[in-house]
């Protein structure tokens, strides 16, 4: 099959792209003008590379010419200006529902991957037009499916991952948790997510019924074991210390007196509830089985390089950021 994907640069992206190459099918992928260097391929591999902008809707043309499926991932994230996102996000997934109406292959299907789809209702505008995005291609009258995956994790995440593994390594200090630590994270691991995209395209009703999957580890774990799984992991000497979260809304209402502390109160909302994640239709229907965030950890703790901040020169021209 040829599979289209966009975002394929970022980390996910990257995994997807190999995955699906592992499984023999032809990749086409949407860069932006001079990212097509950072795609890591393996040593033969063959990548058709189609350059454009999500923010110029004319440059999207021929990009899912003969495809079957599209994988969707690029996202203008909530570090950007608003505008940014709803040109990426909101009219980006328009410019594609129309390129695959004009040029997609016959029984194509469009596939979401977004995590912000799913999760606590803190208001953020990224959130919302992600969920924009989800509501257009579900009306689009196209084949469609969403995966909704929680914290995705691993080797390679230089974004997240490696910044917390380093704080966690850490031979001395204490890791602050400001709450009590007992909300659910649900972390996914990046090889797991790309598994259950291509259990996807085995199953025989996927273009029959609406496919949702919520796509997490096996269980819910609280943030404190979370914490200390990857201390341990790293072999870390660090102290997880919290402050209750009564003591840190007050230090924010002080705060709020002098200065906007909108987000400091996002922040705080959203470890006061659970992420726990119902995984039950990825598991019965597609036979999926994610790694624990236990067995996760060890396996992307292997090795050295997370050490290194991408955010340092000469370390980000090797990495090609």
């Amino acid at each position: 099959m040829k599979i289209a994907i966009t975002g394929a640069t970022g980390f996910i992206g990257q995994y997807m792209v190999q995955g699906m190459l592992a499984k023999g099918h032809e990749v086409r992928v949407f860069v932006r003008p001079g990212r097509e260097r950072v795609l890591q391929l393996p040593k033969g591999a063959k990548v058709e590379f189609h350059v454009g902008d999500l923010t110029d809707p004319s440059s999207v043309d021929g990009f899912l010419k003969g495809c079957h499926y599209l994988i969707h991932l690029a996202s203008a994230h909530d570090h950007y200006a608003d505008e940014v996102m709803q040109k990426v996000n909101v009219s980006g997934t328009e410019a594609l529902i129309e390129e695959a109406k004009r040029n997609a292959a016959e029984g194509f299907q469009f596939i979401i991957i977004s995590s912000a789809v799913i999760g606590v209702p803190v208001y953020s505008y990224y959130r919302d037009s992600k969920r924009i995005q989800e509501k257009i291609v579900r009306g689009s009258g196209l084949p469609w499916a969403s995966f909704r995956p929680t914290l995705v994790y691993g080797v390679g995440d230089y974004r997240h991952t490696a910044p917390l593994l380093r704080k966690c390594g850490a031979q001395k200090g204490n890791y602050w948790i400001y709450h009590e630590g007992v909300s659910k994270l649900n972390p996914v691991h990046v090889e797991d997510l790309v598994d259950v995209v291509l259990r996807f395209f085995e199953y025989d009703r996927a273009k029959e019924v609406d496919c949702v999957y919520e796509i997490a580890g096996p269980e819910g774990i609280p943030f404190n074991d979370f914490v200390d799984l990857t201390i341990e992991a790293t072999g870390g000497k660090v102290k997880r210390r919290n402050i209750p979260r009564r003591w840190v809304e007050r230090a924010i209402f002080v705060k709020g007196l002098f200065r906007d502390v909108t987000k400091e109160r996002r922040g705080a909302g959203y470890f006061s509830l659970h992420h726990d994640h119902n995984i039950t239709a990825a598991v019965v229907e597609l036979g999926w089985q994610p790694r624990h965030y236990r067995e996760g950890v060890k396996q992307i703790a292997t090795g050295d390089w997370w050490c290194e901040d991408p955010t340092d020169g000469q370390v980000a021209a090797r990495l090609g950021t």
